[in-house]
């Protein structure tokens, strides 16, 4: 088979040389000679193969461009390239079959089998120099992407990294199980992802009186994780203040003063977008009186051996909407075998017929409840069962008194 000859004056106009390693595999050795005339013409580091097993272990020295025949003497060179193609750490060698036929089958073969160009033997030396200026820039651009993508993928780890630390930060905030001989609190809490929105505080003080609130911020992720936080501490550091500064029956109405002095406060402060619904409340544990404030937390559900679960209508406006916004001081007396149950929207599923979607939350309780622990693992049951772009973050607060 006879090469064509390049063109002189194409060869003394050749620009800067790239110096890429091109691997070229060719069994007859006057196309190999003429190719790798070409290919050193145009600047790159030419390696030959004559065969397929000698360009196989010739990979590992790194060629950016494969240039391989279509027939050759232990093998088919689409079939070559099609295990080039499959290997990942090949996936950004650009890969070029030589043909000497110009049938249609074989470029949409190699094309299809994963080669980058088809290059007629016979092409003039423009149209060859053509094409692999063209493959010296997707070659630039795929290692450019390969860089960005390395980058962000870095990037990435570091801040799946930093939310793991945050979301183990946050869980570490959450109070632990509470129980004295005559009251049980327990609490669930699950994000919608690492980092949640909701919150839960509860905090004892002296051995009668137990401060308790929950937060959800609207939203949910780092940012709203990181307000969440902020707002229970503040909440029931000030509650606590409260109860210390003032006496036992005052104290009972701090839940309602610490959401209106925070209403206040962040209506001024003017952020767009920065409001969340809250529960502040105090347990009397001598008395067996639980008294509480609501600002736009879903309504608390209550269980009485006698009556079962029954919902107690109750919200008001979320924190940060209406400056004058005016808030309600309730309060339940608990007998032994009753439970009071808090949530978050994110346990609430709205149907038509069931506009405040408590009736799912409804069935899934325990018809007769014995523990704080069979509450809690009922609502993990249900959030479990919450999945997708319906699932919200998920809190809850379970109140048991046992005598």
């Amino acid at each position: 088979m006879s090469a064509p000859e390049p063109l002189i004056a194409d060869l003394e106009r050749v620009g800067t040389p790239s110096r890429r390693k091109v691997l070229l595999v060719e069994s007859e050795q006057d196309q190999a000679i003429y190719w790798s005339a070409v290919l050193s013409s145009l600047g790159f580091e030419v390696l030959t193969a004559s065969s397929l097993s000698a360009a196989t272990a010739m990979l590992a020295a790194g060629p950016s461009i494969v240039a391989c025949s279509s027939r050759l003497c232990d093998g088919r060179g689409i079939e070559f390239l099609v295990q080039l193609r499959g290997r990942e750490d090949l996936a950004l060698v650009y890969l070029i079959l030589l043909t000497s036929t110009v049938g249609q089958e074989e470029v949409i073969a190699s094309l299809r089998g994963g080669a980058n160009d088809c290059i007629d033997m016979s092409a003039s030396y423009g149209e060859v120099r053509a094409r692999l200026e063209l493959a010296e820039r997707v070659i630039s651009l795929n290692e450019a992407l390969h860089h960005k993508s390395a980058a962000l993928s870095e990037a990435l780890t570091v801040i799946q990294t930093e939310l793991q630390s945050a979301a183990r930060l946050q869980a570490a905030m959450l109070p632990k199980a509470l129980h004295n001989q005559n009251f049980q609190i327990q609490t669930l809490y699950r994000p919608s992802d690492l980092l949640g929105g909701d919150m839960l505080g509860v905090m004892a003080l002296h051995a009668d009186r137990i401060a308790f609130g929950l937060i959800d911020v609207a939203g949910h992720g780092t940012a709203s994780a990181l307000i969440s936080c902020s707002l229970i501490r503040e909440m029931m550091d000030r509650m606590v203040a409260l109860m210390q500064s003032t006496g036992a029956e005052v104290s009972q109405d701090c839940g309602k003063v610490v959401i209106e002095e925070m209403n206040r406060r962040y209506c001024r402060l003017n952020i767009p977008g920065m409001y969340f619904t809250a529960l502040a409340g105090v347990l009397d544990t001598w008395h067996g009186t639980v008294s509480y404030c609501q600002a736009g937390h879903p309504s608390l559900i209550c269980f009485d051996p006698n009556e079962g679960w029954t919902e107690l209508q109750d919200s008001g406006f979320p924190v940060g909407l209406f400056e004058d916004a005016e808030y309600a001081l309730k309060r339940i007396q608990l007998r032994a075998g009753q439970t009071l149950l808090a949530v978050s929207d994110g346990f609430l599923l709205p149907l038509p017929g069931d506009p405040g979607g408590s009736a799912e939350l409804l069935r899934a309780l325990p018809g007769s409840p014995e523990s704080t622990e069979e509450i809690v693992e009922r609502l993990s049951n249900l959030a479990a069962q919450i999945q997708g772009s319906e699932r919200d973050d998920q809190s809850a607060m379970v109140i048991r008194c046992l005598t």
